[in-house]
């Protein structure tokens, strides 16, 4: 996972539980709801990239071959 695509859902994260918040002081439902799906989007991106970090790896030490690797990954999208 790259410097960018963390500090991407870090600021996915941020942005999220601000409108959360906002939403919550507010008594907006909708804006509550949408902060927290931003957050779970974040969440769920991050550990996408981490199993692809891992596949990786585990091709790099010999335990999976490239193509079964590729495969991993594009299930995961």
């Amino acid at each position: 996972m790259g410097f960018d695509a963390k500090l991407h859902n870090v600021g996915q994260r941020v942005a999220g539980k601000a409108e959360e918040v906002a939403g919550r002081v507010t008594h907006n439902q909708r804006w509550e709801q949408e902060g927290r799906a931003r957050v779970t989007a974040a969440h769920e991106e991050e550990a996408r990239e981490k199993a692809k970090d891992v596949a990786k790896a585990q091709e790099a030490a010999g335990h999976i071959s490239r193509d079964e690797r590729l495969r991993l990954e594009r299930r995961d999208v």
